[in-house]
């Protein structure tokens, strides 16, 4: 057979560009580092790639997502563990100022730190992300979760709604925790009363919540004496413009207001009105009209932050006497004054008692509960009213008739109160450690599952390395060998194609 020219270039250009391709896969695979350069270099492999690699992504996402749920979490744990420092510290305030050789300035200086406290709680209470959202108003995130109303009280404004991130397959995590859930929901040693307004209310006006502020006596006069809840409504005054507030148990009986024991008191825009152990207070402007009415109902939960108001305002209670008022009814121009404690050791527990002056001299006194305590005794040799330790001066001349309620000193209203508020402080640091503790397990799965994606994304990675991946020494060793290859074919192609059968002539 007879080999032509032609034949021969053929065959050799074939051979070089062989040679030539196969180099320029070894080059390509070294500098990409992959050996599936295309999907027709391995179907199988390409396909197995690109599951890996989606299942990668998705695992970024979820680490994306875990290191977000932490990041949330981590600074509302931190916002609480503060909340906690704050208790502490309000709780030894409390304590201190039960002191019973505490002055009016040391009580102030109390009151000024414990107003410090409260308004670090408050902005802890508001705190906002990075991305300027409140982190404890549910899903109400652009609203501020804690305002004050015209009163000074912190009203919650957000919801009860609790985010969640997905973190894994079928795995979400919350990365929120509402006020309402920690704050506002501590169990209270006494109630809250909160206002309703009247459906029908022709005015604008409001009141504020009600507060026990002489626990004794609001414990001496709950049901069945005047049961709650109350009916506050304001009536016309005595003179043209004037106001009155009257309150009424869920009976509809009149209930005594302070400091008279009336039914009915005349109020300015803005003043307080205290009944059974409660205060309110009323508003300014719009000012309180004829005919507003308002329905107390107890809550048997409280706020944090009502209870830090409450401990502030409890630092002005300091005086150290017993009060007398005359009755509303009594006509009498008698006073009993300078109401002391002449015996402390004598049981004057109660916060009301009442004195009636009898014919000839002699008086009584009934306790809140209506129990006879003293009496009947003289008082017109000292010209005095003696009974359980306490002892007045009579100014002016008593008539037989005459009726007088007393509540018992400030200060010892302070105290009871006090012991009250240190029960609802330890009941908000109940709340706000199990919350920590939600928060605290949260953070420890949350921890967990990254753990587990970097573990996965270990052995997702290796495996796809090894699907898509060259081995570097023997990618080398082909790049050498194609390189040796090339070279070969195109020497060999030059010296053949030298050849003449005139060089053997």
């Amino acid at each position: 057979m007879r080999i032509a020219t032609s034949n021969y270039f053929e065959r050799s250009l074939t051979n070089m560009q062989t040679r030539q391709s196969a180099l320029d896969r070894s080059q390509m695979e070294l500098s990409t580092g992959k050996k599936i350069i295309t999907p027709s270099d391995d179907p199988t492999g390409a396909n197995t790639a690109i599951r890996l690699r989606k299942e990668l992504d998705v695992s970024d996402r979820y680490l994306t997502a875990q290191n977000s749920a932490e990041r949330f979490n981590l600074l509302s744990e931190n916002s609480v563990a503060s909340m906690t420092d704050i208790i502490f510290r309000a709780e030894e305030l409390l304590l201190t100022s039960v002191n019973g050789t505490m002055d009016q300035n040391s009580l102030n200086a109390i009151a000024e730190e414990l107003q410090q406290r409260l308004d670090q709680f408050e902005g802890l209470a508001n705190t906002t992300n990075a991305n300027g959202d409140f982190i404890f108003s549910g899903f109400q995130t652009s609203t501020q979760p804690y305002q004050k109303d015209d009163f000074g009280y912190n009203i919650y404004k957000g919801d009860d709604g609790q985010r969640d991130v997905l973190i894994a397959a079928g795995f979400k995590v919350e990365v929120n925790d509402p006020g309402s859930m920690f704050i506002d929901n501590v169990p209270s040693s006494t109630a809250s009363f909160v206002p309703t307004p009247n459906p029908a209310n022709p005015s604008n006006s409001e009141i504020s919540m009600g507060f026990v502020t002489k626990k004794a006596e609001f414990e001496s006069t709950l049901a069945p004496v005047y049961p709650a809840p109350y009916t506050v409504n304001f009536v016309a005054g005595a003179a043209a413009g004037n106001i009155r507030v009257e309150v009424r148990d869920s009976g509809g009986v009149a209930v005594p207001i302070e400091p008279n024991k009336s039914a009915f008191l005349d109020i300015a825009p803005g003043d307080s009105v205290e009944f059974n152990g409660i205060e309110f207070k009323t508003q300014t402007n719009p000012a309180p009209a004829v005919g507003d009415s308002f329905q107390f109902d107890s809550s048997p939960d409280t706020s944090i932050l009502w209870t830090l108001q409450q401990a502030i305002d409890a630092m002005s209670m300091v005086s150290t006497s017993y009060n007398a008022s005359r009755d509303a009814a009594n006509g009498s121009a008698a006073e009993l004054t300078i109401g002391n404690i002449v015996d402390p050791s004598s049981g004057h527990v109660f916060d009301d008692y009442t004195v009636n002056i009898l014919a000839g001299g002699t008086f009584e006194v009934f306790d809140s509960k209506g129990t006879l305590v003293a009496g009947p005794e003289d008082y017109l040799t000292n010209n005095k009213v003696s009974f359980l330790g306490i002892e007045f001066d009579i100014s002016g001349t008593p008539a037989a008739g005459d009726v007088f309620h007393v509540d018992r000193p400030e200060s010892q209203a302070r105290v009871d109160l006090v012991g009250g508020l240190l029960t609802e402080l330890k009941g908000g640091l109940t709340t706000i450690d199990n919350t920590r503790s939600e928060m605290g397990a949260r953070l420890n799965a949350i921890e967990v599952e990254i753990t587990a994606q970097y573990r996965y994304q270990e052995v997702t990675k290796s495996t796809l390395a090894s699907v898509e991946e060259i081995d570097i020494y023997e990618a080398i060793n082909n790049l050498e060998s194609d390189k040796v290859g090339l070279q070969a074919s195109q020497q060999a192609f030059a010296k053949i194609q030298n050849l003449s059968l005139f060089n053997y002539l």
